[in-house]
C-alpha cells in the first residue's frame, strides 16, 4: 500500500526566551536528530527536512524512501521516484538474488583434474583446475589465515595417489564465466587495488596480494615486499621513500593494466611500514601458478608452466578426466554475509555472474556474464514490485558510475525479503547487513542513541554518492524500511553520513503508526 503526504517546509524550533532556560536553549540547540520523538508523518517531516536542507548540502541531490513495513505506509519520501546512483547499495539486490535463486546452503566447488596417464610416479600430462566461480578459494574471511592451505591439500592429494613429478602444464580453467574482468563504466584508477579485482571463474586470494612497504632509513627507498609468496608473476618498479621519523605515510600504488608490473611511489616514514591489498592481473593464470609453486615447494616436479586455459587450442573436456581433489566454498549464507558486512565488491561480482550460470535459460546473453545475470533476477524483481524502468544494473557491486535506482526500488526489495516465503532466505538477507555501532561497515556509527543496536543496513560509497539503506524498528514497535541516497555532494563524505545516521535516530524515534 502507498501513501502520500504533502510535505511541509521546516526552518526553526519556536522557542520561548526567559532568562531561567539560558542553559536549555544551549542545549537544545546543540542537540542532533537524537530522541526527538515524533508522533505524526507531517512532524517526521519538519525534523528530516530540516536535516536534508542544512546549508552544507546545498548541491547535494537527496533521495529518500521510509514505509512502516507492518502497515504499509509511506512515512517520508522526497524524490522516491527518481533514479541515483547507488554505490555499494546495488549489493543489497545481488545478495537477495543470489539467496532467492541459489539458496542459503548453496556452495560452489572447485576441481583438480588428472589430464593425462600416471605411469609410476609420474602424471604423464597435465594438471587441470576448473573454476566454479567461487570467489572463496584461498580467502582468509572465513577462519583462516593460510590461503595456500587448500593447494598444499592438493599436493597431499596427488601424494595419495603415489604422483611426484608432472610432465605437463598446471591449467587453470575459468570458462564457467566469461572474459569480461571489469564492471562497464569502473573507473581505471580503481583497479589496481582489492575493491577493482578483476572477476574470473577461476580466482585465487581474491585475485589479490598484500604489498608491503617499510621504511628503511630517511632519504632512502623503503623495503618492498609482498605476500603470500613473493613469485616473479608479480614485478615491482620500487620508487619509494623513506622519510623521517614522525612523518605521515603517502600511499602511492599503480599497475600496468594488462600485466603485473607495479610501480610504488608510497612514502612512509622510517620504522612505519604501509600494506595494501593489490589486485593482479589474470586471476586465472595466477592461480595455476601458485598452485604450481605450492607443488614444487611440496616435493612435486613439474616439468610444465602455469597456463590459461583460454590460451588451449580448445578448452578442456571432463567426461573423461578424473577428479584427483576438489575445494569446497563456505554456504552462501557465509559468503553473502561477508559481502554485505564488509562491502567485498569480488563476492558480489561473482554471486552476479553466479546466478547467470544457475538461474539464466535464454539466448539472449552469455551465460555467467553480468547481463545474464541481471536478467536471471528479472522474476525476483517482479515479484518484488520494482519495474525495470526503476533499475539501471551494469555489475554486482555498485562500483560503476553507470548504475541507477530509485529509493522505491531498493524499498521495495526490502520489503520483498521481509516477508519472502522462505524463512531461511529471510534471515539470511537480514543477519547479513551491518548492525548499527555493532558490526561491518556500521560498527563505528551510532554510537548512542536509539538505533544503536536496531538499525540494520547497508552503506555505499563512490566519488560523491554515499547511501545508507535498510530497516530499523520505530518507536511505535513497527519495523520501517528505508533507503537514503545522497548524489552530486561537494561537503565531507563524513558530513553526509551524519546526516544519513540523523535521519535514521528520527525514523527510530517515530512513535506514529
Amino acid at each position: 500500500m502507498k501513501a502520500e503526504w504533502r510535505r511541509t517546509t521546516y526552518t526553526t524550533l519556536d522557542l520561548v526566551m526567559r532568562p531561567a532556560s539560558i542553559l536549555l536553549i544551549t542545549l537544545l540547540v546543540c542537540v542532533s536528530a537524537h530522541a526527538q520523538r515524533t508522533t505524526t508523518p507531517e512532524d517526521l517531516a519538519r525534523r528530516i527536512d530540516a536535516v536534508l536542507d542544512a546549508a552544507a548540502f546545498e548541491e547535494a541531490f537527496w533521495g529518500v524512501l521510509a514505509v512502516d513495513l507492518e502497515t504499509g505506509r509511506t512515512v517520508y519520501a522526497r524524490n522516491a521516484d527518481k533514479r541515483f546512483l547507488p554505490a555499494s547499495n546495488l549489493k543489497l539486490i545481488t545478495t537477495a538474488a543470489a539467496l532467492d535463486g541459489l539458496g542459503p546452503d548453496f556452495r560452489y566447488t572447485t576441481g583438480l583434474y588428472l589430464d593425462g596417464e600416471v605411469r609410476g610416479t609420474t602424471l604423464v600430462g597435465n594438471l587441470i583446475i576448473r573454476g566454479s566461480g567461487d570467489p572463496t578459494l584461498g580467502s582468509t574471511r572465513f577462519g583462516s589465515d593460510d590461503p595456500l592451505r587448500v593447494f598444499r591439500r592438493w599436493a597431499d592429494a596427488l601424494k595419495g595417489r603415489g604422483i611426484s613429478y608432472i610432465t605437463g602444464n598446471v591449467i587453470g580453467d575459468d570458462n564457467v564465466f566469461d572474459d569480461v574482468p571489469y564492471g562497464l563504466g569502473w573507473a581505471w584508477d580503481d583497479l589496481v587495488y582489492d575493491y577493482g579485482a578483476e572477476t574470473s571463474g577461476l580466482t585465487f586470494r581474491e585475485g589479490t596480494i598484500n604489498m608491503t612497504v617499510r621504511g628503511t632509513s630517511p632519504g632512502s627507498r623503503a623495503a618492498v615486499s609482498w605476500q603470500p609468496i613473493e613469485t616473479d608473476y608479480i614485478r615491482v618498479d620500487n620508487q619509494s621513500r623513506t622519510l623521517a621519523s614522525g612523518n605521515s605515510t603517502h600511499e602511492g600504488y599503480a599497475r600496468e593494466l594488462s600485466g603485473n608490473r607495479f610501480t610504488i611511489t608510497t612514502e612512509v616514514a622510517a620504522g612505519r611500514r604501509d600494506t595494501e591489498a593489490l589486485a593482479i592481473h589474470n586471476p586465472t593464470q595466477y592461480a595455476a601458478h601458485m598452485l604450481r609453486l605450492v607443488l614444487l615447494r611440496e616435493g612435486i616436479g613439474v616439468e610444465g608452466r602455469a597456463i590459461d586455459a583460454d590460451d588451449l587450442p580448445s578448452p578442456p573436456s571432463y567426461l573423461q578426466l578424473d577428479r584427483v581433489a576438489s575445494a569446497t566454498s563456505p554456504l552462501l549464507v557465509e559468503i553473502v554475509e561477508v559481502t554485505n558486512r564488509k562491502s567485498v565488491n569480488l563476492f558480489a561480482e561473482h554471486l552476479l555472474r553466479t546466478l547467470g550460470v544457475h538461474r539464466y535459460h535464454g539466448s539472449e546473453a552469455e551465460p555467467g556474464s553480468v547481463e545474464a545475470g541481471v536478467l536471471a533476477i528479472r522474476s525476483m524483481l517482479t515479484e518484488a514490485g520494482i519495474d525495470k524502468d526503476e533499475l539501471q544494473m551494469v555489475d554486482g557491486s555498485g562500483l560503476s558510475f553507470m548504475n541507477r535506482v530509485t529509493p522505491r526500488a531498493l524499498v521495495a526489495l526490502l520489503g520483498y525479503m521481509h516477508t519472502h516465503s522462505d524463512s531461511s532466505v529471510r534471515a539470511a538477507f537480514y543477519d547479513s547487513l551491518p548492525l548499527g555501532g555493532r558490526s561491518g561497515t556500521l560498527s563505528g556509527r551510532y554510537p548512542s542513541g536509539d538505533a544503536r543496536g536496531n538499525v540494520r543496513a547497508k552503506t555505499g560509497y563512490i566519488n560523491g554518492v554515499r547511501t545508507l539503506s535498510g530497516y530499523v524498528t520505530a518507536a511505535s514497535g513497527n519495523p520501517i524500511a528505508f533507503s537514503i541516497l545522497c548524489n552530486h555532494y561537494a561537503t565531507r563524505t563524513s558530513r553526509v553520513s551524519e546526516a544519513q545516521d540523523d535521519v535514521v535516530e528520527l525514523l527510530a524515534d517515530f512513535a506514529g503508526r
